[in-house]
């Protein structure tokens, strides 16, 4: 930019013809600087929201983000389907006003395919304008999140031919399994999603017996480390559990819950685990061994831990192991790749009752 003193240019000039041609120097100078900032200007695009973005210099051209088109959405009356194409963003979608019609939701994604039958989650009260756009941002965050953290934080345990594959997810009220072939990993479920990360890290450790660590690391990955789990959006914390005082006393939220207070939550139920036993005083997942859990498929040589431990207090030991030993070597263990010997340098009942003297000094019996 060229600055220039207006008091002292004046001082300097004489009055008259030389003082026009001066003026007129300075007029030429003013035009052809404008024309040059305009031609530095970059063109305009479309964000994901059809607006268009303020005009910025070349010199910064290059750390923009990557434009999108708004997705296609569109409404098929006969079938009553709505279907919408893939796009980078889905929280700022705009649903039809025909989806009060819809039964089926298709979404075609480049990592998942979503299909969604309306009705079951209407049952729910499901909002269409407000909670299918969430929805289905949260599922392709959650995707992205998962694989990315596991690639950067599970070491030799990542699997990366399976986290490659895309993803088909069907929420249906019919089923609630995952399967892995060759193209792709399906996933189906009864609700809203509260299940697909659980189902999802399921099927990336590809067990061939799924046992309390395959379903511990399921939960406590897919609640206390992905931010976009669909469990974020319950309330699972109420006055009527017998955990409720230890997680309030500790800070949770129960209207606002994170990744962190639902680490409490299990912490909390492993304590009255200890107190109660697994004694069926609430749900599977609170109160009984994960031999209980549809998804548990271990039949010989049961480990050590399967009877011993709920799906909660899985989760909740698996979060003390990672912090005390780090989450590839956790990851190295879920995934079948090491003893838990290996792994964390002792055997599981040492580290079993050193992680239940940490609960009970953490969260005292009231």
């Amino acid at each position: 930019m060229i600055k220039m003193n207006l008091g002292a240019f004046y001082c300097a000039v004489k009055e008259g013809d030389r003082m026009k041609r001066i003026i007129s120097v300075l007029l030429t100078v003013c035009v052809l600087a404008g024309a040059l900032a305009g031609c530095g200007a970059s063109s305009k695009g479309l964000s994901v929201s059809g607006q268009t973005e303020s005009a910025v210099p070349d010199e910064t051209e290059s750390t923009l983000p990557v434009e999108t088109e708004p997705p296609v959405v569109a409404y098929d009356p006969e079938t009553q389907t709505l279907t919408m194409q893939w796009t980078t963003e889905y929280a700022g979608i705009t649903i039809p006003e025909e989806a009060a019609k819809t039964r089926v939701l298709e979404v075609y994604d480049s990592d998942f395919t979503l299909s969604v039958y309306l009705p079951a989650l209407r049952e729910k009260g499901l909002d269409e304008q407000t909670e299918l756009p969430a929805i289905i941002d949260r599922t392709a965050q959650s995707l992205r999140f998962l694989r990315q953290y596991l690639r950067e934080n599970a070491g030799a345990a990542y699997p990366s031919y399976l986290a490659e594959l895309p993803v088909d997810i069907r929420i249906d009220r019919n089923a609630f399994s995952y399967q892995i072939n060759e193209d792709q990993i399906a996933l189906q479920y009864l609700d809203a999603g509260t299940h697909r990360e659980f189902l999802y890290l399921l099927a990336l450790m590809n067990s061939d017996a799924v046992g309390w660590e395959q379903i511990g690391y399921a939960w406590y990955v897919g609640t206390c480390i992905d931010p976009y789990s669909e469990a974020t959006n319950l309330w699972p914390i109420v006055p009527e559990l017998p955990y409720y005082p230890q997680c309030i006393a500790a800070g949770v939220d129960p209207e606002n819950m994170t990744g962190a207070d639902f680490r409490t939550v299990y912490d909390a139920c492993a304590r009255v685990c200890f107190i109660k036993g697994l004694t069926h005083w609430g749900s599977y997942c609170e109160s009984s061994p994960v031999t209980a859990e549809s998804v548990f498929t271990r039949k010989a040589d049961q480990q050590p831990g399967d009877t011993l431990l709920t799906a909660f207090t899985a989760a909740s030991f698996l979060a003390w192991l990672d912090e005390a030993h780090g989450f590839e070597q956790l990851s190295l263990f879920c995934f079948g790749q090491k003893s838990f010997e290996d792994a964390f340098g002792m055997d599981f009942q040492s580290a079993f009752d050193a992680w239940r003297e940490w609960i009970e000094r953490i969260y005292p019996a009231e």
